[in-house]
C-alpha cells in the first residue's frame, strides 16, 4: 500500500511543473472519427477535459461527425460523395449534417455534465462561433473558416465552461456550411492563441515507418516535418494535416500534438508527463 501511495504521489509531483506552466492556458482539442463512435474512448477524453478545467486549464473541444452523418444519409436514401476528403453537400445533405451534428454536440455536452464538468454547445444560430465562406462552389455547401468569435469562446472558456464547437461555419447570409473539423480546430486555436492544439487521431502520431507503430517520432520542428514530407516519410492524408499544423504554429499556436484516440487518457499523458505518448510539432 505504501509503495502504491508513493507511486501516486510521484505521478502528481511529475505533473506539477506542467500544471503551473499551463495554468489559465487555452488548450484546443479536436476529436472525430472512431473516437466519437466508442463510448469508452469518448468518456475517457471528456473526463480528461473536465480534469484540465478543474486544474486551471481552459479547454475547448472541436468535434467532427463524419460516420454518423454518412449513416444518416444512407438511411435517407442519399449516397455520400467525397472529393479530396470533403463531403459534397447539397441542401438535402446539409439538413442531415446539421441534424446529426446537433445530436452529437448535445450528447457531448450532456456527457461532460454527467462527468462533473460544465460545457456549452456552440451550435448556431444561438451560439455562433465560426464564420465562413464557400470552400469550392462545386462541392456545394462546404465551408472554410474565415473568422472566429474569439471573445465569445474566450468568455466561456475562462468562466468554467468547456465550449464544444461543431464542424459548422456560418456564411454571411446566415447559411450553415459543412466545414472540416480539422480546419475549424486550427482556426479556433489560432484565434485564441492556444498554448496547445491536440488532434486525436486513428494513428498514434507521425511515424518514421508508416507500417510500424513502434517508429513513432515523439517531437518534430516545422523544418523537420517539412523534410519528412519532402522525403515521402509523411504522405497521403497526413500531408495536408501536417502542413496546416505548421501554418498554425507560424500564426502563434504554441505546440501541436497528434495522439491516438484509442489510448485512454492520452491527452493527460501528453500534457502532464515528460515523455508524452504522441507526436509533438513545434515551430523550432
Amino acid at each position: 500500500m505504501v509503495d502504491e501511495a508513493t507511486r501516486k504521489a510521484q505521478v502528481l509531483i511529475e505533473a506539477l511543473p506542467y500544471l503551473k506552466r499551463f495554468h489559465e492556458a487555452v488548450v484546443v482539442v479536436k476529436v472525430g472519427g472512431e473516437a466519437l463512435e466508442d463510448d469508452a474512448a469518448l468518456s475517457a477524453l471528456l473526463l480528461d477535459l473536465v480534469f484540465l478545467e478543474q486544474v486551471g486549464v481552459s479547454p475547448v473541444l472541436v468535434h467532427g461527425g463524419g460516420k454518423s452523418i454518412s449513416r444518416a444519409m444512407e438511411a435517407a436514401g442519399l449516397r455520400p460523395v467525397f472529393h479530396q476528403g470533403r463531403r459534397v453537400t447539397d441542401a438535402a445533405a446539409m439538413a442531415i449534417v446539421a441534424r446529426e451534428v446537433e445530436r452529437l454536440n448535445e450528447r457531448i455536452v450532456e456527457r461532460l455534465f454527467e462527468l462533473g464538468g460544465a460545457a456549452i454547445g456552440m451550435l448556431p444560430p444561438r451560439q455562433q462561433a465560426v464564420y465562413g465562406e464557400l470552400f469550392d462552389p462545386a462541392l456545394g455547401l462546404v465551408g472554410r473558416p474565415q473568422r472566429v468569435d474569439r471573445e465569445r469562446l474566450a468568455r466561456y472558456a475562462t468562466r468554467g465552461l468547456i465550449p464544444v464547437v461543431p464542424p459548422l461555419a456560418v456564411a454571411a447570409d446566415g447559411q450553415l456550411l459543412n466545414t472540416n473539423a480539422d480546419d475549424i480546430a486550427l482556426a479556433v486555436a489560432v484565434a485564441l492563441g492556444a498554448a496547445k492544439l491536440v488532434f486525436l487521431s486513428s494513428v498514434p502520431g507521425v511515424l518514421a515507418d508508416p507500417q510500424d507503430p513502434r517508429s513513432l517520432i515523439s517531437s518534430l520542428s516545422a523544418a523537420e516535418a517539412r523534410a519528412l514530407i519532402a522525403r515521402g516519410v509523411v504522405g497521403g492524408g497526413m500531408i495536408p494535416k501536417v502542413e496546416s499544423c505548421i501554418a498554425a504554429l507560424e500564426q502563434g499556436v504554441g505546440k501541436i500534438h497528434i495522439l491516438a484516440a484509442a489510448q485512454p487518457h492520452a491527452l493527460l499523458l501528453e500534457i502532464f508527463t515528460a515523455e508524452g505518448v504522441g507526436t509533438e510539432l513545434r515551430l523550432t
